[in-house]
């Protein structure tokens, strides 16, 4: 043990007289003017990458030459390891280093999150509710419309544990659910065929109706948006016709394909997150 500490004594003083060798050198070259300011950069940071290597650097010299040489070399402190040979202990002295450090000190920006929207099954109770009360009180009249209305409220009980609604980092797409843990992709779309997936930059406009009832946290009935992703020929189709048309543009629309779905999802949560991706939507001036 004694042996093994004095090779480590002397390493230590091998290394020291190295450092203050190499910082001779850089006061000699400070000495001789402006026109060596290049030359002794160098020698600095020579004198650096020694410190940096030398486990044994008393922090004091270290901090001797920084301070000598100017407020560029104290950016950040590291730690160097400096060892006692009569208590065999290691402590860590602060000397300088971000000289060398080529990290960024920017904190790194973290990639928003994929989110599964969560089902909300109030719509289909609330169906559900009125289909039987329309049955019970309006037998005759009723019963067809209360009958219906039953039909709507088991066809969203059915859809609300079956489709989910995933915002990507990119895209808002629509998935449902499989046999196994992961989320299944559900053919092409209905309406005018294509993958069901919309980029967040070709949203022109969202909305929920009846309006102002998420504001209000009441489920609405749909949930609307508009984009512009589809083929141009196809924004017609079904409600896009009133939607495109000359006097939806001259009121403030803007063309593109249009899209409902039943407000069987958590609403709040969808429209925090249409927030959050930087959709677009017109919103419409106040009154006052």
């Amino acid at each position: 043990l004694g042996s093994l500490v004095g090779q480590q004594q002397q390493q230590r003083e091998h290394k020291q007289l190295q450092w203050m060798g190499c910082l001779g050198s850089a006061r000699h070259t400070h000495r001789r003017g402006p026109v060596l300011t290049h030359r002794r950069a160098v020698v600095a940071g020579c004198c650096v990458a020694t410190a940096w290597r030398c486990d044994g650097l008393l922090g004091g010299e270290a901090a001797a030459f920084v301070s000598a040489n100017g407020p560029r070399l104290q950016r950040q402190p590291a730690v160097v390891k400096e060892l006692h040979p009569s208590a065999g202990i290691v402590q860590h002295s602060r000397v300088p280093r971000s000289f060398f450090d080529t990290q960024s000190s920017q904190p790194e920006v973290k990639p928003i999150e994929d989110v599964v929207i969560k089902e909300d099954y109030r719509l289909a109770g609330i169906f559900a509710v009125l289909g039987a009360v329309l049955c019970a009180v309006l037998p005759y009249a009723g019963f067809g419309l209360g009958a219906l209305t039953l039909l709507l409220a088991i066809l969203f009980f059915v859809q609300t544990g079956r489709v989910r609604f995933v915002f990507n980092r990119e895209t808002f797409e629509l998935k449902t659910l499989g046999t196994g843990p992961d989320l299944q992709e559900p053919g092409e779309n209905v309406v005018v065929g294509g993958e069901n997936r919309w980029t967040y930059k070709s949203f022109v406009n969202y909305e929920f109706f009846p309006k102002g009832l998420v504001e209000k946290g009441l489920p609405p009935v749909l949930v609307y948006f508009k984009e512009t992703q589809t083929p141009s020929s196809e924004w017609s189709v079904g409600p896009g016709a009133a939607a495109n048309s000359e006097d939806a543009l001259a009121r403030g629309a803007r063309p593109g394909m249009v899209h409902f779905f039943p407000a069987i999802c958590d609403t709040q949560q969808i429209k925090a997150e249409f927030e959050k991706r930087g959709c677009a939507k017109i919103t419409e001036p106040s009154s006052s």
